[in-house]
């Protein structure tokens, strides 16, 4: 029997799915099994091939909650525009296909926002990565229970959470449906990201709250993002997101804290040596090679970085002096030996690229 609720949902809960027969269901029947009743789940298909239309077909023929949208081949980013337009609830969470919500997320984070009076209310996220090898590492973008009484105070220690990886990724948190409409805030952009819509929200956010723990889990592979850095475009992305990340602690008046800027600078370093990995260990010729590397940290952002950046890794820090020399050769053979000796070593210094 199909199942429902007389009352509109608190929570609009969106979800793209694209070829994704052997996980939705799990991701699915997370949203089904919230302790929090009153919701939706709006699934867009981003023209699959497989059955997992089909699948999310019969699951809400079953539970009123459920709204399937058959949409042609599109991006994620556009699935879930597709999505946020549909959406009615009061609240906006995001949920992917190859994850799963614990029991309690959505009460956890409607409580916090409720009793506190929250624009954002922020969830920890248990992220397990799948290399191209079939290992799997977890980690965990958590941070401590806090509420921030004022704007100021989250802005002045929004670095540690955009450090944690916790910060930019859409998925976990909680946001105001209306507010989110009312900035005209899209997800499709640029950036094959959620980053960029959540960088509109929180510039000028109010009141924010941090959950501690985890609210739910992903597993990702690292190889389609991994691929993306190896492409021309993977340095179009960096400096995109690394143009707007700027841009908010400009809007913040920020950007001569010492403690923001160092993690920016870090940030950018992590992924500038993924992105030199990348074509490195690409198919392109070895001229080619240089010429995209030489394009890479000949800007004069990758100099600044490499001057200030203090790099969580092992192979972002072995890559400054060569960088900051400007030394194409030298840095393509620094990114090969990294390669050699393990690749994707930068990885656990960036985990919220993967989500």
């Amino acid at each position: 029997m199909a199942y429902g609720t007389s009352r509109g949902p608190v929570v609009s809960v969106l979800m793209a799915v694209h070829d994704a027969e052997g996980y939705v269901r799990r991701a699915v029947e997370s949203i089904q099994n919230q302790s929090l009743r009153e919701l939706e789940l709006i699934v867009v298909d981003a023209g699959s091939q497989d059955s997992t239309a089909q699948v999310v077909e019969v699951m809400a023929e079953r539970d009123l909650r459920i709204e399937l949208v058959r949409a042609d081949a599109c991006s994620r980013q556009e699935a879930l525009d597709v999505a946020l337009e549909r959406a009615a609830g009061r609240y906006l969470s995001v949920i992917d296909a190859d994850g799963f919500a614990r029991p309690t997320m959505l009460a956890d984070l409607v409580g916090r926002a409720e009793d506190r009076a929250l624009d954002l209310a922020i969830g920890g996220v248990d992220l397990c990565l799948l290399g191209a090898d079939g290992r799997a590492s977890e980690v965990e973008l958590t941070a401590d229970e806090v509420t921030f009484p004022t704007q100021h105070d989250f802005r002045s220690a929004a670095w540690r959470l955009f450090a944690s990886g916790q910060l930019l990724p859409a998925t976990g948190k909680l946001f105001s449906l209306g507010r989110a409409r009312d900035l005209g805030l899209r997800f499709g952009s640029d950036v094959p990201s959620d980053h960029l819509f959540v960088l509109g929200y929180l510039e000028d956010v109010e009141r924010v709250g941090v959950i501690g723990g985890t609210c739910c889990h992903v597993d990702r592979r690292t190889a389609p993002a991994m691929r993306r850095f190896e492409r021309p475009e993977g340095g179009r992305v960096l400096e995109r997101e690394h143009a707007a990340l700027l841009s908010l602690y400009r809007h913040w008046g920020l950007e001569g804290d010492a403690a923001s800027m160092e993690m920016l600078q870090g940030r950018y370093m992590e992924r500038l040596v993924a992105c030199i990995e990348g074509v490195c260990g690409s198919r392109l010729a070895p001229a080619e090679q240089k010429a995209a590397v030489g394009r890479l940290i000949g800007t004069d952002q990758a100099r600044l970085a490499a001057s200030l950046a203090r790099p969580a890794s092992n192979a972002a820090r072995s890559m400054l002096a060569p960088v900051r020399s400007r030394n194409v050769g030298l840095v393509c053979a620094q990114a090969r030996l990294l390669s050699l000796l393990g690749r994707g070593r930068t990885v656990w210094a960036m985990p919220d690229a993967f989500v």
